[in-house]
């Protein structure tokens, strides 16, 4: 077995594991990424390193028939998923998703990404290539967690800091350029992102978590494969192979050509429509992954169609 060493990076992530995560904002490793970053031209300073400090948040709880769904807040696809289920809240869910379901969906995902572009604002450009990882996870006790980190484009900036082996991301890109927008950047803004980690409650238990890397696809991903194993009843496997749909802005829905004719006919029918092939590149729709609990067996499936996904059992 053959191992590929990332530069200096085992070092600093061992010394995070013996100095604490604030060393990576105000210790030594806070000073090495400023003389790298200064090194290469860079305006990262000691300062601003060490004014970061995380938001942590309850998690908003929006109902999703009998159940509740836990979304992130603030700055994510969080507001503009609540809007979809607001939308979605009186479709009746047969057997199956039909035509009826889809054009549905795909006017609340319409909606609700004329609302955001307007009020929250443009982030990452709908064709960025994507380097976006999530995580969905469980232990034996139950607890679940869906983690999304991303570096934003494909490697991030595409810049390795010599010292420290630290990949930094792009993610100003997630800001508006134009000045007065809702998005715009400036002095100590967060900008809008579209990562969506989200769990699913039964009463007060955990259910489901799920969670996708994509951009702009990631959100739609999410929700098509949490509704058709709470709404229809699909087994994880099912609902990894069942076809989807994209919507990233408001003017045109993506769908995937192994759906039904009847339903690609209804949906070209509301609108402009491409369809395409869920396939590995270019990337058509969102890489997901669902995790689903019941009874004490935990049942979790990868992206069916990306070679980078993985599923790891329980020993």
């Amino acid at each position: 077995m053959s191992y590929f060493q990332q530069g200096n990076l085992p070092d600093t992530l061992a010394r995070l594991r013996a100095a604490g995560w604030r060393d990576f904002y105000e210790g030594e490793i806070a000073a090495q990424i400023v003389a790298d970053v200064k090194a290469l031209g860079g305006v990262i300073s000691a300062e601003d390193l060490r004014r970061y400090k995380p938001r942590v948040a309850p998690a908003s709880q929006v109902p999703w028939g009998s159940r509740t769904i836990q979304l992130t807040g603030q700055l994510t696809a969080a507001p503009t998923a609540t809007d979809v289920l607001r939308h979605m809240a009186g479709v009746r869910a047969g057997k199956t998703p039909d035509s009826a379901w889809y054009v549905a969906l795909a006017r609340a995902l319409k909606s609700a990404y004329a609302q955001r572009l307007s009020s929250l604002g443009d982030a990452e450009p709908q064709a960025a290539e994507s380097c976006t990882t999530h995580i969905t996870a469980c232990d034996a006790d139950g607890t679940m967690v869906a983690l999304t980190t991303t570096l934003l484009s494909s490697m991030g900036s595409r810049v390795v800091l010599p010292t420290t082996g630290i990949l930094m991301n792009n993610g100003v890109m997630w800001f508006d350029p134009r000045p007065g927008q809702p998005n715009s950047i400036g002095p100590g803004k967060r900008p809008l992102t579209n990562m969506f980690p989200v769990i699913m409650r039964d009463g007060d238990r955990p259910w489901i978590a799920a969670g996708a890397s994509g951009g702009r696809r990631i959100m739609a991903a999410v929700l098509q494969l949490v509704a058709f194993v709470a709404e229809f009843g699909m087994t994880p496997q099912e609902a990894a192979h069942q076809p989807r749909i994209d919507v990233s802005d408001p003017d045109k829905v993506t769908s995937d050509r192994r759906l039904a004719p009847d339903i690609l006919a209804a949906l070209q029918a509301e609108g402009p429509t491409e369809i395409v092939e869920h396939s590995v590149l270019p990337l058509n729709f969102a890489c997901p992954n669902l995790l689903l609990q019941t009874d004490g067996v935990r049942t979790g499936i990868s992206d069916a169609a990306s070679p980078w996904s993985a599923a790891v059992a329980q020993a």
